[in-house]
């Protein structure tokens, strides 16, 4: 089993973010990992096992891009100041690999972009 690459999200309350993740089985990148017929699932929750807060909204680029996006009404549903995330991926075999995770900090914004 391979441990999760670690990675933290910043996210600025009210803010829209994105963020894009290619996948290598290689530390030279150059084996991209293949994700046709992947499903891939990212949460953030307030701690591990804890409460959810978002699930992140994901778009998969063949062969190996995983984007994540984040409106900026997602992202006023934020109300903590940290959390933790993963990025799940459900194989065509049924297997679930946790390739990402990592804590998630949350700076509360000045200005109502409402």
């Amino acid at each position: 089993m391979t441990t999760p690459a670690n990675v933290t999200l910043s996210v600025y309350r009210g803010d829209s973010a994105s963020w894009e993740f290619a996948l290598w089985h290689d530390t030279g990148r150059t084996l991209p990992v293949d994700l046709t017929g992947v499903t891939p699932k990212a949460e953030i929750r307030d701690r591990h096992g804890g409460t959810l807060m978002l699930e992140l909204p994901l778009t998969v680029t063949l062969p190996n891009v995983i984007e994540a996006g984040l409106s900026s009404d997602d992202s006023n549903k934020l109300t903590r100041h940290k959390g933790v995330w993963d990025l799940q991926l459900t194989l065509p075999d049924s297997t679930v690999a946790t390739v990402i995770a990592g804590a998630v900090f949350i700076t509360p914004s000045v200005t109502d972009s409402a």
